[in-house]
């Protein structure tokens, strides 16, 4: 199981930096076309469609594992405070395996989209330029499919009753 998280680990991280590269380029990307549109009355072709399907896209779903892996995501705990040890690894149990569960059903139904997008060859119209954006739908079924497996992971590892310390001291 340690090789497993292992490689869940470094896979999250090329993939937290494709997401922050993704943001990177997305920033550059809006500048460059602002400067052009204002400077010389041109805007650069296909700024709006490449931000909204490939690098928002990118930087939301692909780093979803790693916001698990790093305990980053919202939570609310009312009345997890009240509950004894034993009964909040349960809750962090369900928690995975309902995530996991979830995560896996997103990738699926994501899957069939993304292949009938593939087939039709998918694609935006922006002025003169036809931009392909059938790929896009694909990243989502990875970084879903990638939460849905680090979940069932941590799920294992709750159930094994095996702490979680290589991810934790990973992180550090």
């Amino acid at each position: 199981m340690n090789q497993i998280e292992l490689l869940l680990n470094k896979i999250n991280r090329v993939i937290t930096l494709i997401g922050g590269a993704a943001i990177a380029l997305m920033m550059i990307h809006i500048t460059a076309d602002i400067i052009a549109r204002f400077f010389i009355n041109k805007p650069l072709p296909g700024t709006i469609t490449f931000v909204a399907h490939y690098y928002m896209i990118i930087a939301i779903f692909l780093p979803l594992a790693y916001t698990e892996q790093c305990k980053a995501a919202i939570s609310v705990e009312l009345i997890s405070g009240f509950f004894s040890p034993k009964m909040n690894k349960f809750v962090d149990m369900f928690g995975s395996l309902f995530v996991s569960v979830t995560a896996f059903l997103i990738m699926y139904v994501s899957w069939g989209v993304a292949l009938k997008n593939l087939a039709s060859k998918t694609s935006v119209m922006q002025g003169d330029y036809t931009i392909p954006t059938w790929p896009s739908y694909f990243i989502l079924c990875f970084g879903a499919g990638l939460l849905g497996v680090y979940c069932l992971v941590k799920f294992f590892l709750c159930l094994m009753n095996k702490e979680n310390n290589q991810m934790i001291e990973e992180q550090k």
